[in-house]
């Protein structure tokens, strides 16, 4: 009996946690530590019923020969359809706690912003609201615009180290901000594979046939910046067009995984030689601009990956080798607006 009362509590207890993790997953912006105590009293709730199915096997077997087992089988798989394939109104409760997690993320996060201003002399200003995810963790960004064809128009913003082409030699995930804070390395490269989408959208092709800024020939500061490391609303401005394009390439150093790893592309020499820093391609954020439209702000969408090593400017769609990168961003929001001098 003592034993029978032991499964018994764990499965309420296993229930109580379950159901409260569950909520939280439903309305919070994932947590490990929610993942973790919903998986672990999962196993608990599952061995538990094992059990109690085991010590009540007789009465079961009743049961099952009862009229009600049909009914039960029939509803039960109507919903593992419905929940599968994401039937209506099952759609609809899934994007009401999706809202629910972006609206906690803006409240929880506003004090961590950071607030950066540039020229804000021309006819367009953008803002551009970044939500950082887990994995964002000093990354190299370039922001700039295409027409509506995707034709290259104008670079908005790039990090300094991809701008100034110096990206120092001898990071490691171990050294990196003791590395920076000392600046004593020996030599410096180009992250010739950070942002490929976007150097190869410029379209200047250096001396060694690679895209990347050099350290000879910089960007100008005006389109530059510091690497942003937490959340951020950046302001500035850019030439009207009535319908464009804006993009955002993002990569972050040392998140090599199963798919992009030292015992990948063996052929691939950019990829191994120290010209990058091993580790899964950027991504790629869009979002289609109508000045006509009446709308002031935009969602981006996530387009999908730069090449490993930045040997083309290609955007690679399929995502299913990417993890952490996919969690770099949780949301980038652009907002458009004429100056108030804008001459259109």
């Amino acid at each position: 009996m003592t034993f029978k009362r032991v499964i018994s509590l764990s499965i309420a207890l296993s229930f109580i946690v379950l159901a409260a993790t569950g909520i939280l997953s439903y309305f919070q912006p994932y947590t490990r530590t929610t993942a973790t105590l919903h998986t672990l009293f999962g196993l608990v709730f599952t061995l538990g019923v094992l059990l109690h199915l085991r010590n009540n096997f007789p009465s079961i077997r009743r049961y099952v020969k009862g009229r009600l087992l049909f009914p039960i089988l029939t509803i039960g798989s109507a919903l593992f359809v419905a929940g599968y394939f994401e039937s209506p109104p099952l759609s609809t409760l899934m994007d009401f706690g999706a809202k629910a997690k972006v609206n906690t993320s803006k409240s929880l996060n506003q004090s961590a912003y950071e607030l950066i201003e540039m020229d804000l002399s021309r006819d367009l200003q953008l803002t551009i609201d970044l939500l950082r995810s887990e994995h964002y963790w000093h990354p190299q960004m370039a922001i700039w615009t295409e027409d509506s064809l995707g034709n290259y128009l104008e670079t908005l913003f790039v990090t300094q180290s991809t701008a100034k082409g110096i990206f120092f030699g001898g990071r490691s995930k171990q050294n990196f901000k003791q590395f920076d804070q000392a600046k004593d390395a020996i030599g410096d490269y180009r992250r010739v594979d950070a942002l490929p989408v976007w150097s190869h959208q410029r379209g200047i092709q250096y001396a060694d046939g690679l895209y990347a800024p050099t350290r000879e020939t910089p960007l100008p500061d005006a389109i530059s910046g510091a690497t942003i490391t937490d959340n951020f609303k950046l302001t500035l401005s850019a030439g009207y067009h009535k319908r464009f394009r804006l993009k955002v390439e993002i990569n972050v150093a040392f998140d090599d995984n199963e798919f992009y790893s030292e015992f990948d592309f063996p052929d691939d020499e950019i990829f191994h030689s120290g010209t990058g820093q091993l580790g899964q391609p950027s991504i790629i954020f869009d979002a289609q601009i109508d000045m006509t439209d009446g709308k002031r702000y935009y969602l981006m969408e996530l387009l999908g990956h730069g090449h490993r090593s930045g040997q083309t400017g290609k955007i690679y769609r399929e995502t299913a080798t990417l993890t952490t990168a996919l969690e770099i961003v949780e949301r980038i929001v652009v907002g458009v607006a004429k100056t108030p001098h804008s001459s259109e």
